[in-house]
């Protein structure tokens, strides 16, 4: 096993031949295939590590080749990383994958009339828990409703205070 003092040690003679310089762009070029499968592939991180290790492996070839390529290597790793994720992820977010994979910006559900809906000070029952979102029921109409402060029980008597967005803003109506 090398360790880093012998690592050490053995850049500062550089290497005569350029396998270790061949290395490294090996390594280099594994690392950008890793890099792509892993947004193909899913693999929980695995294909990332391995991504990583093999980058880690090519900066460690290029040191041991000379000093001068070792230096480049690392400051074109750290300082390209971040153009690199980030064109990645630009590239893969134009796929069928990731269309699958993530949710639109808004999901929206059916449009509610704003016209349609109970004026303010009607009554009606929580027809779900309000924990704070659920369905209220007023005039035998069945509403989306936010409750104002803390949960609604099932059952419980209601008022409407107001509107936000299609959705109902309403209070449970203390019981007397």
């Amino acid at each position: 096993m090398i360790t880093l003092a012998s690592l050490l040690q053995s850049t500062a003679n550089p290497a005569p031949d350029s396998a270790w310089l061949i290395a490294g762009f090996a390594l280099f070029g594994a690392a950008l295939v890793l890099f792509a499968l892993e947004f193909i592939i899913p693999s929980a991180g695995a294909l990332a590590t391995l991504c990583v290790l093999s980058i880690a492996a090519g900066v460690i070839c290029f040191f041991v080749h000379s000093t001068m390529w070792g230096f480049a290597s690392l400051a074109v790793s750290l300082g390209g990383a971040p153009f690199v994720i980030g064109y990645g992820l630009q590239l893969w977010s134009g796929t069928p994958m990731a269309r699958r994979a993530v949710l639109g910006a808004q999901v929206r559900g059916p449009e509610v009339d704003a016209g349609a809906l109970p004026a303010n000070g009607a009554t009606g029952t929580a027809r779900t828990a309000l924990r704070p979102v659920g369905r209220v029921t007023i005039a035998e109409q069945p509403f989306e409703a936010i409750a104002e402060d803390g949960f609604v029980e099932p059952g419980e008597p209601v008022q409407v205070v107001g509107r936000e967005g299609g959705a109902l803003r309403v209070r449970r109506i203390a019981s007397a």
